[in-house]
């Protein structure tokens, strides 16, 4: 009887750690069946962790994959690692240069690209839909955005960028358009944003795009009201819409260099302590 009171109580707690190893939205793979689901997907976001994640990230990151489940080629894949019995994945890991203190890790993989795009920012529901907002023409609907002057916003980068003046003038107009519907006064206040940085670009360039970015990114690392953070926040997530892929690479490759950069100069303070100014 004892023998099957503890047998039960493994088994079940068993079956627990199994439904807890597996977040619904995604899909779990291996080292065998990696390489085949991302060849064959056109956006996959991989999420390197613990094989029975829990706290705050794994809620986070349930709440992204559920917000995610209908979006249209996004795959969700996670990647159980175990540093016990047979090293689950391990492998799998080293290759992506994963350790355990970087779980969960997030890597996004897009078709027809040699190498994965690592997540860097936060690890939230809204960190998530940035950053795949910002490397992809996905849409997730983050706070202060909407879906049809999301699209307009990316076709308004485009002709921005190849100075075609006609085209900037009919999509400005349309977005006014628009905005000139909305009864919701929410909409109404991020639809009135959307046209302020339509109409800064057609002044300033689509380099405006940028220095915006950079403003509102120092603001929000001062220290600011919630209802100022918030309406900070909604600003950045909008300037996203107004990039196409090809720029939201380029702003990866300029961070990187930015890092590199800023370490170099910190060698060389240490090692001569002189300051580049």
């Amino acid at each position: 009887m004892k023998f099957f009171v503890i047998f039960s109580a493994t088994l079940f707690f068993a079956l627990i750690l199994s439904i807890k190893a597996h977040t619904p939205g995604t899909v779990t793979v291996d080292s065998l069946t990696f390489d085949k689901v991302v060849r064959n997907f056109d956006v996959v976001l991989a999420k390197f962790d613990d094989k029975y994640p829990y706290g705050d990230n794994q809620d986070q990151f349930k709440k992204f994959a559920e917000s995610a489940a209908n979006t249209k080629n996004l795959l969700l894949v996670e990647i159980p690692i175990t540093d016990y019995g047979e090293k689950e994945n391990e492998q799998l890991g080293a290759e992506y240069k994963v350790t355990k203190a970087d779980f969960p890790a997030y890597k996004l993989f897009l078709k027809g690209k040699s190498k994965p795009i690592d997540h860097t920012g936060d690890k939230t529901e809204d960190g998530l839909k940035q950053f795949l907002s910002q490397h992809t023409n996905l849409w997730f609907g983050l706070p202060g955005t909407l879906e049809a002057l999301d699209r307009l916003a990316r076709e308004y980068f485009d002709v921005s960028s190849a100075a075609d003046e006609t085209n900037q003038k009919t999509l400005l107009e349309k977005a006014r358009e628009q905005v000139k519907g909305f009864v919701d006064k929410k909409e109404q206040k991020s639809g009135e944003s959307y046209i302020k940085i339509m109409e800064a670009v057609a002044k300033q360039g689509v380099d405006f795009l940028k220095r915006e970015g950079r403003r509102v990114q120092n603001l929000l690392k001062g220290k600011i009201t919630d209802t100022k953070k918030e309406e900070l926040q909604h600003r950045s997530n909008i300037l996203l819409s107004f990039k196409s892929l090809k720029e939201s690479v380029t702003d990866t490759l300029d961070a990187a260099k930015d890092t590199v950069v800023d370490a170099a100069e910190k060698v060389k303070e240490a090692v001569t302590g002189e300051k580049d100014l």
